[in-house]
């Protein structure tokens, strides 16, 4: 039975005072959050961000208490209770992840993406015209800053390396930590952009004149940024807003015909152009080419990384291994086969394919529920389109709020955007604008009244926010004293270098950026300090945080050698080179051990086995081989004096 349709989704006036509210959460929320970044700490974009907008919006939540509760929309719909579903398995499924701090960060980042998406929702309610001005004008600053950030660096690796994509990698940082990630940043203000654009009737010369700019300087820095998956996203999202458009506006069909169909045929002769250049190295045409990506070491790097992920996949069917486990789980299926991986102590930290990295952490049930949430909002804009008593400007649009999540859809099968929490607060903005466009779809659906509980709903999610603060601000003091040791172990100051690792770990925060347990560092100062026992108790609690860090193995081992625990090492030796069987360090160990417990046969064994590395690409890596070398051959004239 179809339900009479409700006056929810119109805006509802707002008191003196209030207004002033919303579009200021907009700004400090997208804008200001997009853009802050604390250089102290290791990684100075993610959990400040995260503190940041966890502050701002329990700041919030305490000055619109009362307003929300007289004038919210508090009835919670089918895509509403999806999110809460998402938040509360992510939270459930602390309870099984290897790490708990872990867990628990990456969780209540899930728990920042529900109540921006409410916030925009209810925002949009109130007034859309207040809001919609301030997301088109924090939208266009964001598009200057970022590309006059980006503008710089750019120019700076260009002038020096040319179009050289690794060195664009390394210089290419802007604030988003590297050209991947900017890049990632700019498309989706390419197309925020496109969504807030100005009406020429209403606005003025100058904010039609500013949309131009923006966006040809965003389309520039994307071309410049080669980045294969934001091109990827970026065609896509094209091809689908073109019939969308024109299927909602048959008006425009003569624009598209004038305009747009030539330039998408001249932007198909260029692609044809290139993809039938052999680009060679690291050049702009080479990456614009995309028959050249699967026989790129990137491709192969990640079809081996997700490769391994579902052998893992086959042991956690169901609930996974848990939030934010994946990155210690991954070794444990061996690394035998990743040449920077084995050779180069590369370590992953994410998947690089979000649906993947899902359906890990959080077993078959996560990932069902995890498509479940694109798949919804897709539907709600196709039911939306088709009725026509849609309003024209969400007419207008959906068919740019639908290639928005396409693009992030893509974007997230070969990035990471879950992570970052400037991307997370893009999705909730769509996911905002989508539900509210949508509102008389889901009004038609069954859904949850919870008006009588308005204010548990509000406090609730203001203690989770300030919990946040709690896991932010000690993940950030952390990080800060993270970097200092590290400073002191590259002056070799073993005394401080153990004080900032002891200062640095705390319950929610055990780990660096890498995976490497702060407890590992207590163990490297120790150990350069001849205090073996200390070493060893030391690197066993690195082991027992991450068991699978052959590095972290492999001190933990050295340790007990030092303290002459030779048969305790031995396993341990053994457990490096099941992870990892290019490491020969290990071999040489392993050697070294059997040597000291007698058994010079086997000590002649694992030597032998010892080789250099293999396709040594920099000075350290051959200096790196003369000496394993040199050590071999020392070795070996011991053992066989032994052995006479």
């Amino acid at each position: 039975m179809r339900r009479k349709k409700t006056t929810e989704n119109k805006n509802v006036p707002v008191k003196n005072g209030v207004e002033s509210y919303y579009p200021l959460l907009i700004w400090l929320v997208f804008a200001a959050g997009s853009l802050v970044f604390i250089p102290q700490c290791l990684d100075r974009y993610l959990v400040p961000r995260f503190f940041f907008q966890s502050a701002v919006l329990l700041l919030f939540f305490a000055f619109l208490r009362k307003d929300l509760r007289t004038h919210c929309d508090w009835r919670l719909h089918i895509f509403d209770l999806l999110l809460l579903a998402w938040y509360g398995l992510n939270l459930a499924s602390v309870f099984w992840a290897f790490s708990w701090s872990e867990a628990i960060f990456y969780t209540q980042k899930v728990l920042l993406l529900f109540l921006v998406y409410w916030l925009v929702r209810q925002a949009l309610r109130r007034n859309e015209t207040t809001v919609r001005q301030a997301f088109r004008r924090a939208t266009v600053l964001l598009s200057f800053a970022a590309s006059g950030i980006l503008a710089v660096q750019l120019t700076l690796a260009i002038r020096q390396y040319g179009l050289d994509n690794t060195h664009l990698y390394d210089y290419a940082s802007g604030v988003f930590g590297n050209k991947s990630l900017a890049s990632d940043f700019l498309y989706f203000l390419l197309v925020f952009n496109v969504l807030f654009y100005p009406e020429k009737e209403r606005d003025g010369v100058s904010d039609v004149l500013s949309f131009r700019i923006a966006i040809g300087m965003l389309v520039l820095l994307i071309l410049l940024l080669q980045t294969r998956t934001v091109y990827l996203a970026l065609a896509a999202s094209a091809l689908v807003w073109l019939p969308l458009r024109v299927w909602v506006a048959p008006e425009s069909a003569g624009l598209s015909r004038r305009i747009i169909l030539p330039a998408g045929l001249l932007f198909a002769v260029l692609l044809t152009a290139l993809m039938a250049l052999n680009g060679s190295g690291g050049t702009l045409s080479e990456r614009l080419n995309p028959l050249t990506y699967l026989e790129s070491g990137t491709a192969a790097e990640r079809r081996f990384v997700w490769y391994k992920t579902d052998l893992l996949n086959t042991e956690h069917v169901w609930l996974g291994v848990g939030n934010g486990s994946w990155k210690i789980w991954f070794p444990s299926k061996s690394i035998q086969g990743a040449y920077r991986l084995q050779e180069q102590n590369v370590v992953f930290t994410r998947a690089h394919n979000d649906y993947l990295e899902v359906r890990s952490e959080m077993g078959i049930i996560g990932i069902t529920l995890f498509c479940a949430l694109f798949g919804a909002a897709f539907l709600a804009i196709f039911f939306a389109l088709r009725d026509p008593e849609t309003e024209p400007r969400k007419k207008r649009d959906l068919p740019v709020l639908a290639p928005g999540l396409l693009g992030y859809c893509i974007i997230q099968f070969f990035d990471f955007p879950r992570e970052r929490i400037e991307c997370q607060i893009i999705l909730a903005i769509l996911f905002g604008y989508t539900a509210f466009h949508t509102q008389a779809v889901w009004d038609r659906r069954p859904g949850i009244g919870i008006r009588k509980f308005s204010t548990a709903f509000i406090v609730l999610a203001s203690l989770g926010l300030l919990f946040n603060l709690v896991i932010g601000w000690n993940r950030m003091q952390g990080e800060i004293h993270n970097v200092r040791l590290l400073e002191a172990q590259a002056r070799r100051n073993f005394p401080l270098m153990l004080s900032e690792a002891r200062k640095a770990r705390n319950r929610y925060y055990e780990y660096n950026d890498v995976v490497v347990p702060l407890s590992w560092y207590e163990g490297i100062a120790h150990y350069e300090m001849n205090q073996s026992h200390e070493a060893a108790e030391a690197f066993g609690r690195a082991y027992l945080l991450n068991p699978w860090s052959f590095q972290v193995i492999n001190n933990y081992a050295s340790a007990l050698v030092q303290d002459k625990r030779y048969p305790e090492a031995v396993p341990l030796f053994e457990k490096t080179l099941d992870i990892n069987p290019r490491f020969e360090d290990g071999k040489f160990n392993l050697s070294f051990v059997y040597f000291q417990m007698g058994d010079y046969a086997k000590a002649l064994d694992w030597l032998n086995r010892a080789d250099t590395i293999a396709h040594p690409q920099t000075e350290e890596a051959r200096l790196k081989n003369t000496e394993m070398l040199k050590r071999k051959a020392e070795f070996r004239k011991a053992i066989e004096e032994k052995m006479k």
